[in-house]
């Protein structure tokens, strides 16, 4: 029998399965909400934290985004080595934090997490397994045991586990801290997205992406630069860290108001600006930008989850209204659907793991961040 493994469309395999992937997960819910309320409530004065490198650093800064207003629960999203080195920010044993790690061997996560454990305080490691090293130390281990579709594939279904398990835990923390969240993961708003929106978005994104990145390819492409605000900024960022990895071309992403203070200064007429818009709010600044943009002859495409149209952008890519709170969990979907269409408009192969891609950067990517597994 002949193995078509490696011709399967493996990246986009990964991306439709996520409502499924997800539902799976919230199953779960029972488990990791206890993890939660057992291990994440602070102590009196103490804080909440989650840190990571990368896609965790990204999920953690998307949490810390909707976690107060949503869960009532404050927290402080932070790279993995600025709450190592921060001489400001001094944990106590009031403090906890999850500690986020899909593999448990990134070097500065496992550092950050031995920094509050060695100040008495408590950290669970949101990981895909059993946590490694990080998780083996932990006073928690929260594993959304997502199956691989194929190694070292640009991060997809994971990164939509990893804002769904840390809502999870957070909801847990804030029952047992006695606060009184506004949402829960377990409500008729979720189902929703899970069962409608998210498959709905994806089957949008398989419908008009494809015509809308062969035209700017065909016009020419000279980057891509990704703009979000509020929450969605980490998500901006994010999405432009999927995108850098599957098509031949520069990628930046920034804050939408501070692009016209900084980068806008080096953008071309060639490049494609994407406008996240997930609040009405947003979607009217998005709205300004587009104009604007338009003036200078360049190119944008608006992703709409607010309801709201963003006028003036050259592509809308326009899916059901979600609540601001759930916009974490929907706009990865048409980011990596977009990065999927853009490097197969590019010639690019997505599908192609990384490390057979490009052995060479990336075993360099494992040395800048990953040294303890090749020990």
């Amino acid at each position: 029998m002949t193995d078509t493994t490696a011709t399967q469309p493996h990246m986009l395999v990964d991306i439709m399965r996520q409502a499924d992937v997800l539902a799976r997960l919230l199953d779960r819910f029972p488990e990791f909400s206890a993890i939660g309320a057992e291990q994440l409530a602070p102590g009196a004065g103490g804080s909440l934290y989650a840190f990571g490198c990368g896609d965790g650093w990204f999920a953690a800064r998307t949490i810390g985004g909707i976690a107060g207003e949503a869960f009532d629960m404050p927290l402080e999203g932070v790279t993995s080595l600025d709450f190592l080195l921060s001489k400001s920010r001094q944990p106590t044993s009031a403090d906890r934090a999850v500690a986020i790690s899909m593999s448990g061997t990134v070097d500065r996560t496992i550092a950050a997490a031995n920094r509050i454990r060695e100040a008495g305080g408590r950290y669970v490691a949101l990981t895909n397994e059993d946590g490694a090293q990080m998780g083996a130390a932990a006073n928690g281990v929260a594993s959304l045991k997502i199956d691989d579709i194929a190694p070292f594939l640009t991060g997809t279904t994971r990164y939509s586990g990893t804002i769904l398990g840390l809502m999870m835990l957070v909801e847990g923390a804030a029952h047992a801290a006695g606060r009184k969240p506004a949402v829960s993961c377990r409500g008729p708003e979720v189902a929703r997205l899970l069962e409608t929106t998210i498959p709905k978005t994806l089957d949008i994104c398989n419908t008009q992406l494809p015509a809308i990145c062969a035209e700017v390819f065909k016009a020419g492409l000279g980057g891509v630069r990704v703009l979000g605000a509020g929450p969605e900024w980490a998500t901006a960022d994010y999405g432009a860290a999927k995108l850098v990895k599957v098509i031949q071309a520069p990628v930046w992403s920034c804050e939408i108001e501070e692009f016209a203070h900084s980068l806008f200064w080096s953008s071309r007429q060639d490049e494609l600006v994407v406008l996240l818009a997930s609040t009405p709010e947003i979607s009217r600044l998005a709205s300004n930008t587009a104009t604007a943009l338009s003036h200078a002859g360049m190119r944008t495409l608006a992703i709409e989850t607010a309801g709201v149209a963003v006028e003036g952008a050259t592509y809308r890519l326009s899916v059901p209204e979600t609540p601001a709170w759930l916009a974490p969990l929907l706009v990865p979907a048409p980011l990596q659907m977009l990065a999927y269409a853009m490097a197969i408009a590019s010639g690019y192969d997505p599908n192609r793991s990384q490390d057979q891609a490009d052995p060479g950067r990336f075993l360099a990517a494992q040395l800048l961040s990953r040294r303890c597994e090749l020990v």
